[in-house]
């Protein structure tokens, strides 16, 4: 008889792996460092995730998640095309802030991890690069957005920027304000891409 999957249990698991991933890398972090951490023992892993890789990339999918979720709650209140770029930047910006756990966790701990999973993790992303297309598309039906680049390059110009922005903060010895930086990027984005 298959066991039935607690959803706060596999959370738990998820956050757990997140923690231990972001503390020890990827390499060196075990089923049983995360099943310690989540206070469950090590087959109860096994019963929501087939290996460590699959958990990877499920914690990958639960952080993005609670990103897109917010920056889609928020677009929604917002009418300008770069007012809507400005919440997608300011809130992947906040969230890396508030959880710095979870920004070791993305921006460097899963970049050290195997091919085969990277590429699943570029599959997932799919989703947060749909919402930023869709703003750049209507920026363009408005007249406020060129149309003389490429979607995709304007749409991974703008992750890319955010993205090594949220690298730098990590890396730095004495961390700042990392949502400060959100003027200055939105600064740069409307300069490439105003119509």
């Amino acid at each position: 008889m298959p066991k039935i999957k607690d959803e706060f249990k596999e959370q738990l698991i998820i956050q757990s792996a997140i923690k231990i991933i972001s503390e020890k890398g990827y390499f060196r972090s075990t089923i049983s460092n995360i099943a310690k951490e989540a206070n469950v023992a090590d087959g109860t892993i096994y019963t929501y995730f087939k290996n460590k890789e699959e958990l990877l990339i499920k914690s990958f999918e639960y952080v993005l998640e609670n990103i897109l979720n917010e920056i889609i709650e928020n677009i929604k209140e917002e009418k300008d095309i770069f007012g809507k770029i400005k919440v997608i930047i300011k809130k992947h910006l906040e969230f890396m802030y508030k959880n710095p756990d979870i920004a070791n966790f993305l921006q460097i701990q899963l970049r050290q991890s195997k091919r085969e999973i990277r590429i699943s993790i570029k599959n997932i992303m799919r989703k947060y690069y749909s919402i930023i297309g869709g703003i750049l598309k209507e920026g363009i039906e408005q007249g406020r957005i060129r149309n003389d680049v490429n979607l995709r390059v304007i749409g991974h110009m703008i992750f890319g920027t955010v993205d090594e922005i949220v690298t730098s903060w990590i890396l730095a010895e004495n961390r700042c304000d990392l949502v400060k930086k959100e003027e200055d990027i939105l600064k740069l984005v409307k300069s490439a891409i105003m119509a």
